[in-house]
């Protein structure tokens, strides 16, 4: 394919101008994603830098080049930062900006020297290969567990923009580069052109990403409570019936614990709201750091917290109830330091005997929550399972320090 300088610079133009324009509008659209927000900022900078070399192709003012080049990096690097922080790695604040300082500084250095060009598109090519490398490569590791339409368009641009640029590499290398503004002669349109339609793939494809992603965090802000970041009440009613319904199916064991803050309204009334919402946040984040993946936690309402463990008989589930009554303990509450926290929890199994998912899922509860103010009636800071609610084997208040079955402080 041969393409005159003139048509490779209005190509230019036309898909770098129309990268700004999306770029721009997506970094009001992107803006409750983090990583969509510095998409959209890399691929401005790469537009605005694409821009500048299309304008500087008749001048080929050698500063020009070296800024323009330095421009592109630091996007690229402003995208890949995003990409890591999408992934949920750490972003490399630091490393980038050295990355990009000392690029920049290279290509500023040598643009006064001999054979400048050739130097430029090695430093400049080589910086752009490596960044399309690791940016190809990080989604490639950590995409196993994440659907996304958008990941498999960047992952082709990346591997697009990689080829062409380390055909700029290999041209600097070989002292091969043309006399013009670009390293390909008008005849390699293809090399010429690949970079282009990779950028606009690779702009889709991290819009892409960066929607589902601000979807996923609206879906997840209607089930999750604002507060704990554990399941709302909505959401966990829902997730207990589904649990319920597969329990009629397969008969496998289905326990509930209900959770209460001891003595929650003291710690409000002492020290205000504000102390209460960083004590429950703290016992959320002991609930979810205690139960299994299999686990369903959610916060019923108030200071009251609820988990679903399926496929766990009653006995099993204060195996659960355990570990929460230890890292409870170890939260200190407002004050002077010497006081912590304490929950009771009430543990129940399914058994059966209520017609219908739903009420089966409120009997369940019935009873762990009857079993919960059996552990507050019995000193609190501990655990009551709902078999004990039976006269012959529920336990008289001199029975509950027995640590084997209902620990104590």
């Amino acid at each position: 394919m041969q393409l005159d300088q003139q048509t490779i610079v209005v190509v230019m133009v036309v898909v770098y101008a129309s990268a700004l324009a999306i770029s721009a509008g997506l970094l009001a659209a992107l803006r409750p994603s983090a990583a969509g927000r510095l998409w959209a900022w890399g691929h401005l900078l790469v537009s605005v830098a694409g821009l500048v070399l299309a304008a500087n192709a008749s001048a080929r003012l050698v500063y020009v080049s070296a800024a323009g080049a330095a421009t592109f990096i630091a996007g690229r690097l402003l995208i890949y930062r995003g990409v890591r922080i999408y992934c949920g790695l750490a972003s490399w604040d630091r490393s980038l900006a050295v990355g990009v300082t000392v690029a920049g500084l290279a290509l500023l250095g040598v643009a006064g020297m001999a054979n400048s060009q050739a130097r430029m598109h090695v430093i400049g090519y080589g910086c752009l290969a490596l960044v399309a490398a690791l940016t190809a490569g990080t989604l490639l590791r950590a995409h196993g567990g994440r659907r996304s339409i958008g990941t498999p368009l960047v992952v082709v641009a990346s591997l697009m923009h990689l080829t062409t640029q380390l055909a700029g590499f290999a041209a600097g290398v070989n002292g091969a580069v043309a006399s013009g503004p670009f390293y390909a002669s008008s005849a390699d349109g293809f090399l010429l052109l690949t970079p282009l339609v990779a950028t606009l793939l690779g702009l889709f494809g991290f819009t892409l990403m960066a929607m589902e992603q601000v979807i996923a965090a609206k879906e997840d802000g209607a089930r999750l409570d604002a507060l704990t970041r554990l399941l709302n009440r909505g959401a966990l009613d829902k997730a207990a019936t589904s649990l319920v319904a597969a329990w009629e199916r397969h008969g496998q064991p289905l326990s509930c614990l209900v959770i209460d803050v001891d003595h929650f309204k003291q710690v409000n009334d002492r020290n205000g709201h504000h102390a209460g919402d960083s004590v429950l946040k703290l016992i959320a984040e002991a609930i979810d750091n205690s139960r299994r993946a299999s686990d369903v936690a959610g916060r019923y309402g108030g200071e009251e917290f609820c988990i679903l463990c399926p496929h766990t008989d009653e006995g099993q589930a204060t195996a659960l109830a355990n570990r929460i009554l230890k890292k409870v303990r170890a939260i200190p509450l407002p004050g002077d330091g010497t006081a912590f926290a304490s929950v009771s929890i009430g543990v129940a199994e399914l058994r059966g005997g209520a017609a219908g998912v739903e009420g089966l899922w409120r009997a369940l509860f019935a009873a762990a929550d009857r079993a919960l103010y059996a552990a507050k009636e019995f000193g609190r800071d501990r655990y009551a399972l709902a078999s004990w609610m039976a006269p012959a084997t529920r336990p008289v208040p001199g029975d509950v320090g027995d640590s084997a079955h209902v620990p104590s402080r």
